[in-house]
């Protein structure tokens, strides 16, 4: 039995398996959040962003990203499935009333409550921008802006071909090149062609005959060559031409010179306009299908929305449960450490680990029940050694007890009041015969009229007082009790501690058999003598 009044047991130990089990299967869960987090994330930046490494070229990558993707579905319905077994063993517990439930019940829901609202009206704002920026991607200034840009493009070219056109015509119509062409002597007709070099704009003239170049000014690159990049019989019709030579755009310009003859000009284009009209008809081929593609672009992205909606939710449900779980978890130890407390199991401790306030708490509860096991160590080691003392102060009562009851003196205590504390059975013979046979006991608290007549009562109140003063004083006294009479010697003694005055010690020591010896003697010796003066009257 402990200082509580209950049975001492062992403090429970925690079993080592099961929190290794614990352990590992947080890390589990830690370990499928962060890869989800991951695989999510990858498939983000590949449905939202053009990543090139992010795009499977090859059958080989393309299957490696439907495999990451069933691995990240089936990631997302483990996680489910773990957090509706979580959700339900709540509601379990809860409804069996399990200690620390009803504040994770309440967490869980208000962190529901309070991400619930901010994530639908992100949703929402979400979904209405998206919404408007797909309208306004397939706008009508949109394909116009396209329109345009084509247009321009398309005028750019045109101009530079008239140019070009105008240009060989002049050439062609000259009477130096009528004369070259005429005469075969194409000589002359380069001062001709010199003349126009201001209007070139960094082009070249190339005088055609029978196939074959006769003539050429600022040509980048002699006539074999240029003659694989440039239909004749195309510019021979008059429609305008494109040629590019060495990352440089040409429009060609023809102007039939003779029956034969032809003079073409090349009037170069802006630097990259190829390039760039060229991506300007790609981004206008993807416009056009995004644009057949509306709708679906659409449910993507909703799609997305929707589950990065449920990905918030689902993170806060988890962090919602995490926090309930390093809240509640100490608050319930704590709990169950006070109920082993209250039943005496000082000794029990608190394991959970738990950081700030709540950290804090938990150390003190243990340091708490550490100092209550030390005192009650301490009080029961005090309360076994004045058990002993107890014991001996018994023994050494009952011993006084023994002897005061054995011995023929009558003894007597008085408190300070002089109430009768303690009367042995040799004062009950001497002055209350009739009850001798009494318990003491019976006498314990009563006055001194209660016991002694009047007469005796007068002179043990006077040895009483005399007692106070000089501490301890005696006398003999002549005591008449049912017509007979006795001779005592009284003796009274003052208890005092620390100057204070506890009570008295009386002592009644019958003298009546001492005396009654003397005078048998007495009367003896006067016998002998009063004999002795008989036998011998003269001597």
């Amino acid at each position: 039995m402990n200082a509580f009044g209950s049975e001492s047991c062992e403090v429970p130990v925690r079993s080592p398996i099961r929190s290794a089990e614990n352990t590992r299967r947080k890390k589990v869960i830690v370990l499928l959040a962060i890869g989800i987090i991951l695989l999510f994330g990858i498939l983000l930046s590949q449905s939202s962003f053009d990543l090139p490494f992010l795009n499977p070229d090859t059958n080989q990558q393309l299957l490696f990203f439907a495999a990451l993707s069933a691995l990240i579905f089936l990631l997302f319905v483990a996680l489910t499935f773990v957090l509706a077994r979580n959700l339900l063993k709540l509601f379990a517990e809860r409804r069996l009333g399990v200690l620390g439930s009803k504040f994770r019940t309440r967490l869980v829901v208000a962190g529901l409550l309070l991400s619930f609202l901010p994530v639908i009206v992100m949703f929402w704002f979400a979904y209405g921008l998206m919404n408007r920026s797909i309208d306004k991607w397939f706008s009508r200034p949109v394909e116009e802006v396209h329109a345009d840009t084509t247009a321009i493009a398309s005028l750019l070219s045109n101009y530079a071909a008239q140019n070009a056109r105008a240009e060989a015509v002049s050439i062609a119509g000259s009477p130096e090149t009528q004369h070259a062409f005429t005469g075969h002597s194409f000589s002359t007709v380069m001062s001709e062609f010199r003349r126009h070099e201001p209007t070139l704009q960094g082009g070249f003239i190339l005088a055609i005959e029978n196939g074959n170049a006769e003539a050429s000014f600022a040509a980048p690159a002699a006539w074999p060559l240029l003659k694989t990049k440039i239909p004749i019989r195309k510019l021979s019709s008059g429609a305008p031409v494109r040629m590019t030579w060495e990352q440089t755009d040409y429009m060609l310009g023809a102007a039939p010179v003779g029956e034969r003859g032809l003079i073409m000009v090349a009037m170069p284009l802006p630097q990259k306009f190829s390039e760039t009209v060229r991506q300007s008809e790609i981004s206008e081929k993807r416009y056009l299908e995004l644009s057949r593609s509306r709708k679906t672009v659409r449910r993507t992205y909703m799609g997305m929305l929707l589950l990065l909606t449920v990905m918030v939710l689902f993170a806060t449900t988890w962090l919602a449960l995490f926090l309930s779980k390093l809240v509640t978890r100490p608050v319930a130890a704590l709990a169950e450490a006070t109920q082993e407390i209250s039943r005496g199991r000082l000794d029990y401790r608190v394991e959970v680990s738990a950081a700030d306030e709540i950290g804090d708490l938990v150390r003190s509860f243990n340091r708490m029940a550490e100092e209550l096991e030390s005192s009650r160590l301490q009080i029961e080691a005090s309360s076994r050694e004045l058990s002993a003392a107890n014991m001996t102060l018994e023994q050494r009562s009952r011993h006084i007890e023994t002897i005061l009851e054995s011995i023929p003196t009558g003894v007597l205590s008085l408190d300070a009041s002089r109430r009768i504390t303690h009367v042995n059975r040799a004062l009950l013979r001497m002055f209350t015969p009739g009850r001798a046979g009494d318990a003491p006991r019976l006498l314990i608290g009563a006055a001194l009229q209660d016991v002694f007549p009047a007469d005796v009562l007068e002179d043990l109140e006077s040895l009483l007082r005399r007692a106070d003063r000089m501490g301890m004083t005696t006398t003999q006294m002549e005591i008449t009790l049912q017509r007979s009479k006795f001779n005592v010697a009284v003796t009274v003694a003052t208890l005092q501690h620390a100057g204070k005055g506890l009570g008295y010690v009386i002592v009644f020591e019958d003298l009546s058999d001492l005396l009654r010896a003397q005078k048998q003697a007495a009367w003896r010796e006067v016998a002998r003598r009063v004999a002795h003066e008989i036998k011998n009257p003269l001597t």
